[in-house]
């Protein structure tokens, strides 16, 4: 897997939090390498995973509700790379919805990852 489009120390505007700004830590950037991972195999399974079952299968690098910030960041790392925001695919255990803080159309996004990444597959 090629590297991500965010760097260490960089300052990342989410659009989807009204401009708030993250800055990319060395501990961010290792996990996001993972997450991408981890979402990039859910979607060629054309599936969904939940907060708790991404969490634990990256090795808990973050609180559960500490993954929000990460996943907009994530979201920023697929929008430069022109692919589809894979955390579209990660939905809370209790509803099989994203969290509130997803901005966008979510199934029409699982879709649009799921086409991409099966599509990927076959080239």
């Amino acid at each position: 897997m090629d590297r991500l489009r965010v760097e260490v120390g960089e300052e990342v505007t989410l659009d989807v939090r009204g401009g708030r700004t993250v800055r990319v830590t060395p501990h961010m950037h290792e996990a996001l390498t993972r997450i991408r991972v981890a979402l990039v195999a859910t979607a060629q399974a054309r599936a969904i995973t939940t907060y708790k079952a991404l969490n634990e299968a990256t090795g808990r690098p973050y609180a559960l509700a500490g993954l929000g910030p990460v996943l907009d960041v994530l979201r920023v790392d697929c929008s430069r790379r022109g692919e589809p925001p894979l955390p579209s695919l990660v939905v809370r255990v209790s509803t099989h919805e994203v969290g509130d803080g997803y901005v966008g159309d979510a199934p029409a996004d699982r879709a649009d990852c799921w086409h991409h990444w099966d599509r990927g597959r076959r080239e």
